[in-house]
């Protein structure tokens, strides 16, 4: 039987506070994200990608509003996320013609 020497591998994400991102570009990055989640998505109506979903979860509303004067309101639902909500909302507009 030969013996294994262990040998050390480098980290490859330091933990030197001079490598790690700041905490403000980390905020900004999530902030964005979140953003991103709700909108834009292309609106039924005009057909330009300026729909944008609001999630009010303290007065348990949703509205899907666009640039060209749709307006529309839907129940909250906790388990939906920003794409269910819209996919929700374009099956109605759809109906509804």
């Amino acid at each position: 039987m030969t013996r294994l020497d262990i040998v050390e591998v480098p980290v490859l994400s330091p933990r030197n506070a001079r490598y790690q991102t700041p905490e403000y570009l980390a905020d900004a990055i999530r902030s964005q994200r979140k953003k991103l989640l709700y909108g834009p998505h292309f609106c039924p109506k005009c057909g330009l990608e300026k729909l944008r979903i609001e999630v009010d979860k303290k007065n348990k509303q949703v509205t899907a509003v666009c640039s060209c004067g749709l307006e529309r309101q839907m129940n909250y639902i906790p388990a939906f996320e920003g794409v269910d909500y819209y996919n929700k909302f374009a099956d109605d507009f759809k109906k509804q013609k």
